[in-house]
């Protein structure tokens, strides 16, 4: 929900941490959207669900983003201190939400 807050409030902040700048409008529309809006409303689903199955799908989502960012190291040759930071706070959400449900 952190993540979403300041996706939503700082859209530009964001984008320079994670090193893609929105340059128009519409880009920080994008990141309004969904490193805002979206990440908020999966915390806030977990939050008000308490339920295994959302806590499980949110967890295995983001385990699945980590996954594909290390595909992309492989196919994209993204290796980089800064992706796999991003690798590790993904991997780090997931599991931790999957490894609460045990």
């Amino acid at each position: 929900m952190v993540l979403g807050c300041l996706g939503l409030l700082f859209p530009r902040a964001v984008g320079r941490v994670l090193g893609i700048e929105p340059a128009r409008p519409l880009g920080i529309s994008e990141f309004r959207a969904t490193y805002g809006g979206f990440f908020l409303c999966l915390g806030i689903g977990c939050l008000v669900a308490q339920s295994v199955q959302v806590f499980t799908v949110v967890g295995a989502a983001w385990c699945v983003a980590a996954f594909a960012r290390m595909i992309s190291y492989v196919v994209d040759g993204s290796r980089s201190s800064h992706n796999l930071a991003g690798t590790g706070v993904e991997a780090g959400i997931g599991l931790a939400l999957l490894a609460a449900q045990l």
